[in-house]
């Protein structure tokens, strides 16, 4: 785990020091955010049952940072941390961020999402006999869009879906958890 966190942190520091290499930003940023985790039962692939395992609605707040590459095309860094009731996450989303027209962007990228109180969520979904069984690790996807009010006030919306599984106990291969994210939310940058 302290591995992991020291590499997104020296991640976020890297692609932050990159500042002399074009049009650089740095801010914090904050909002809401809605989480959910899903339990699917998917014996041989097939989908049999999916319920809400987990759910929670909170804020996030964290360090931002804007790497212009040309007049349409950025790569936007975060460093948040979020709490949706009784979920709780630290998470790096690396979006590249595609100027649609004059101050409207679409984002997509990776997220990587370390579940702060894993052992937390294993009591929610009361799994019994199922030490180490949830991973604090998560890799997902996200996709969004941003609205820039000013040079340095952003909105923006995103939606993100875990592409890993965070069950690894006892019949891991067919049952499967997986969180979903959305965040509405500014960005302030200085």
């Amino acid at each position: 785990m302290k591995k992991v966190l020291f590499t997104i942190i020296l991640s976020f520091l890297l692609v932050s020091g990159l500042q002399a290499q074009g049009d650089f930003k740095f801010g914090a940023t904050g909002g809401l955010i809605t989480s959910r985790i899903n339990n699917e039962l998917s014996p041989l692939g097939i989908n049999l049952a999916d319920f809400t395992a987990a759910s929670g609605t909170g804020f996030y707040i964290g360090a931002i940072a804007n790497l212009g590459i040309s007049e349409k095309i950025g790569v936007q860094p975060e460093f948040i941390y979020a709490k949706a009731g009784d979920l709780e996450y630290i998470q790096l989303p690396i979006m590249v961020k595609y100027y649609i027209i004059d101050k409207l962007y679409a984002q997509a990228g990776p997220q990587f999402s370390i579940s702060t109180n894993a052992s937390k969520v294993k009591d929610i979904l009361e799994l019994i006999d199922a030490e180490d069984a949830v991973k604090s690790l998560g890799i997902d996807i996200g996709f969004g869009a941003g609205y820039d009010i000013l040079d340095n006030l952003a909105v923006q919306a995103r939606f993100s879906t875990e592409l890993t599984n965070r069950y690894d106990g006892p019949g891991n291969s067919i049952n499967r958890l997986k969180a979903n994210n959305f965040i509405l939310g500014v960005a302030y940058f200085f």
